[in-house]
């Protein structure tokens, strides 16, 4: 099954997020992420949170379109965004898309950057959207979605990660090492369709995003 999830950060509106959000099995909204389902004109199937950034009407707005309210108490120990994580995974996902995760509060995004190892302990793959930017973790031979040009960055987000190997990158790396807090890995490029990164053992974050393309016909300003 696949979920997504609004979160109440940054979102970037581009091409096709309307049709990724209403295409998922399970949409969910983390509190504030209300307000973009209501911009967007799309219905959630739930709403979780303890909806400090959600005013009453809006969360009537969402019960009245039919989405499962789970409330939950200020003072708690995850935040909502966890919180609407383990509700998809505990409703049957196993890949989770994450919007509106950057942007605003740096602890916050910090936070939703972690939850990427915990959709990982629990069985789940989750992917952070935003607009041209995806963030997900390695896997053992993991293709990456990218073009000619597009940039890849990789940072170890344990203590090492071994066995790094890329292929289809500018920069290649064979059986490399990356430690934590080493920047090694930042602003690689695509320089061929199909690329590909792996990782023998460690948690490690790649960091997509597609390079904006020229409309033909029109110059860069010099």
């Amino acid at each position: 099954m696949r979920a997504a999830i609004l979160a109440g950060g940054r979102l970037r509106v581009e091409a096709g997020l309307r049709v990724r959000l209403l295409d998922a099995d399970l949409l969910i909204c983390a509190d504030g992420g209300l307000r973009a389902a209501r911009r967007l004109r799309i219905r959630p199937h739930a709403a979780v949170g303890d909806f400090d950034s959600a005013s009453p009407a809006l969360v009537a707005w969402a019960r009245s379109a039919g989405a499962t309210i789970v409330r939950h108490a200020v003072e708690k120990d995850q935040t909502d965004a966890e919180l609407a994580l383990d509700y998809a995974v505990s409703h049957g996902a196993r890949d989770v898309e994450f919007f509106g995760a950057l942007g605003g509060r740096l602890d916050h995004l910090l936070a939703n950057v972690a939850l990427l190892l915990r959709a990982r302990a629990k069985g789940a793959r989750l992917r952070i959207v935003d607009g041209a930017v995806e963030a997900f973790l390695a896997g053992p031979r993991m293709p990456l979605d990218a073009r000619p040009g597009d940039l890849v960055s990789l940072l170890s987000l344990s203590a090492r990660s071994s066995g790094v190997t890329t292929r289809g990158l500018k920069y290649p790396l064979r059986n490399a090492v990356l430690r934590e807090g080493s920047t090694l890995g930042i602003s690689n490029e695509a320089v061929a369709s199909g690329p590909s990164v792996s990782v023998r053992s460690g948690d490690l974050l790649i960091v997509r995003r597609r390079r904006r393309r020229r409309r033909a016909g029109l110059r860069a300003n010099v």
